[in-house]
């Protein structure tokens, strides 16, 4: 079983840009410490990470073939992107959205997830350990039988 697990903007600056919820973890660990984990499940990781809305999108549109789900931190975009939505909508694997903090603790422009409507799962506000219950759980769904049954927000 493969994931493709795709991080959106300044979270590249994961120490600097969110010091609260990662602790002294850097973009560098984080990605270790997930396929470290998930190796252990038996699930094989290929991240990318992106500043640009375009290059995310591109990466969702040749999810095919390549990887059996996504796990996605949209970062910001998950307030402002359609065009992510619109792109997950038509990947044809399931997803599963992460992020790191919850926007319900956060500013009020932060209070809609627009990209939620695309995923089956939402794992929110757990810090790291929310990439390894997103995992997890993407693993579960692909066992039954691939098709959503209930969306989770943690």
């Amino acid at each position: 079983m493969k994931f493709l697990i795709l991080n959106g903007p300044n979270l590249n600056q994961l120490r600097y840009s969110e010091p609260g919820c990662a602790g002294e973890m850097d973009y560098e660990m984080l990605v270790e410490y997930v396929q470290s984990c998930c190796g252990r499940m038996g699930i094989e990781t290929d991240f990318f990470q992106s500043n640009h809305e375009g290059d995310l999108i591109d990466e969702i549109q040749s999810v095919r073939g390549r990887a059996d789900g996504i796990v996605l931190n949209p970062a910001g975009y998950a307030h402002t992107s359609v065009a992510i939505l619109d792109a997950l909508r038509g990947c044809g694997v399931p997803v599963v959205e992460v992020l790191l903090e919850a926007p319900s603790e956060k500013e009020p422009f932060r209070q809609t997830d627009i990209v939620s409507f695309g995923c089956q799962g939402h794992f929110i506000g757990e810090g790291p350990i929310g990439y390894l219950h997103a995992c997890a759980y993407l693993a579960q769904l692909l066992r039954m039988d691939g098709t959503p049954h209930a969306h989770i927000t943690m």
